[in-house]
């Protein structure tokens, strides 16, 4: 009864406990009757087990030991042999040299941290990569009335020159405010010759300009220029500074990421640089994402939209995921133009 559940059940549980109740003795037993004469020890056991059952058992299959467990499949896309590095975006960095820069990490200052690391990501970046430099917070003192819009495109975006993007990181030296607002408000400019690219900003900490964060996704979209904007916080231990920075990246499409050393720094660059897929159910709800080329996402069982972002547009598939089953995609280039399919 208690295994089939419903109307039937939750009669003959009311009817059974209350005749058990009303028939218990004051010390807790019940007498048998007829066979069951002088086995009171089991007639109270066997009393007391049915009305814990009616109150502390869930139904069997319910229980953790024995549930049937949820076999989830897996998704993977993988780049189709040799064209990783065509599907390269066109990247601004922004790079944070507020004044608060000059706080320290195990003993190293975080200009110093973040300098080496983007020096090491620079020097790995294809050449085919269009990239861009701009920074903020490095000409004005904090008591400057122009700290507050202190922010300017060292290297324009274009062909990748490592040796000058180098050069001119290797020089920068921290002084005034963190008129991040501002900053990402200049970049749709900075793309003007482009169809649209992501830019990668590391920062230490909050606007401190009264920069409005909420005008940041409406401005961008009214430029006309597909901008994803992805966010490294680097050393922060404020919740409000990381949860303003998450809501800057969440706005515009992209991705938050924390950084507390140098190493977590290089593996949040590297990442923010990837080409990312989500799979999104009916409901238009984003159940899980990846890299392309990355490991393959956990997803339940169902029929899902996978969709990736290849600036400047979508690239979107059916899939149908089979539990305990690996479902893997190529992106491929196919006369020029971007598909993404199954793999044979």
């Amino acid at each position: 009864m208690l295994l089939a559940g419903g109307e039937d059940w939750r009669i003959w549980k009311t009817w059974t406990c209350r005749l058990l109740v009303d028939h218990q003795n004051g010390d807790g037993s019940w007498e048998g009757a007829q066979k069951e004469e002088g086995m009171e020890i089991y007639t109270t056991a066997l009393g007391a087990l049915i009305l814990e059952l009616c109150c502390g058992h869930l139904p069997v299959y319910m229980h953790e030991k024995v549930r049937i467990p949820i076999i989830p499949g897996l998704v993977k896309v993988n780049f189709t042999e040799g064209l990783a590095q065509e599907t390269t975006k066109n990247v601004e960095l922004i790079l944070d040299a507020s004044n608060s820069m000059w706080g320290q990490i195990k003993g190293e200052s975080k200009i110093s941290i973040a300098k080496e690391v983007l020096i090491q990501i620079i020097d790995g970046l294809p050449e085919e990569m269009n990239v861009g430099l701009r920074v903020y917070g490095h000409r004005y003192k904090i008591k400057d009335k122009r700290a507050c819009q202190d922010t300017e495109l060292i290297v324009p975006i274009g062909p990748l020159q490592k040796d000058q993007l180098i050069q001119t990181i290797e020089k920068i030296t921290p002084k005034g405010k963190t008129p991040l607002v501002y900053s990402i408000l200049q970049s749709p400019q900075d793309f003007i010759n482009l169809r649209g690219g992501t830019v990668v900003l590391i920062s230490d900490g909050i606007e401190s300009c009264e920069g409005d964060i909420k005008s940041i996704a409406p401005k961008l979209k009214e430029s006309g220029i597909e901008l994803t904007v992805n966010i490294i916080g680097f050393g922060i231990k404020e919740e409000e500074a990381r949860k303003q920075l998450e809501n800057i990246a969440k706005s515009t499409g992209g991705i938050y990421l924390d950084a507390k050393d140098s190493q977590e720094l290089l593996s949040s660059l590297q990442q923010a640089l990837k080409i990312e897929y989500v799979l999104i159910d009916g409901k238009g709800k984003v159940k899980a994402s990846g890299y392309v080329g990355g490991e393959a996402v956990s997803i339940l069982e169902g029929e899902y939209i996978l969709q990736l972002k290849l600036e400047p547009t979508f690239l979107e598939t059916k899939v149908v995921v089979n539990p305990a089953k690996t479902s893997v995609f190529l992106l491929k280039k196919e006369e020029g133009k971007w598909t993404i399919k199954p793999a044979d």
